[in-house]
């Protein structure tokens, strides 16, 4: 049993030194929203804004008061696309991010990249939405 739990810390360990060291996966990382088309967001909403990918090919995250859903595809290494669902439909004291942040999300985005925390999604050669990683291990 204490063989199994040290390998068990140790695995536990590796995970997280990987993603702070290298590249954050795109799948089951929570992806913190830092800018849509090169303008930083504010800080006043009630959550702060992301977007997590999973492995079933389904979106979800917060627009930073309502829910965010939907699905996407990843064709080959960079390519992707979005498809923007929908939201819960609270009515927020700050709405603005919200709507800039579905209009990104509804764009033709086809190209991500990831370097080191940083995810970027394109239309073309132009950035539309970028997010900051974060290693839900290393929150406690």
């Amino acid at each position: 049993m204490v063989i199994a739990l040290v390998l068990t810390c140790s695995c536990c360990k590796t995970s997280k030194k990987n993603v702070k060291s290298g590249q954050f996966p795109l799948i089951n990382t929570q992806w913190m929203l830092e800018s849509i088309e090169g303008e930083e967001i504010g800080t006043d909403y009630a959550l702060r804004p992301f977007i997590q990918f999973d492995s079933s090919y389904n979106i979800t995250g917060s627009l930073g008061c309502n829910s965010l859903f939907g699905t996407y595809t990843v064709n080959k290494k960079d390519k992707m696309t979005i498809h923007y669902t929908g939201s819960t439909k609270r009515l927020c004291q700050q709405m603005s991010v919200e709507r800039n942040f579905i209009k990104a999300l509804k764009k033709d985005i086809n190209r991500y990249e990831i370097k080191g925390d940083k995810l970027i999604l394109f239309f073309e050669d132009k950035e539309v939405i970028s997010f900051k990683g974060v290693d839900l291990n290393a929150v406690e």
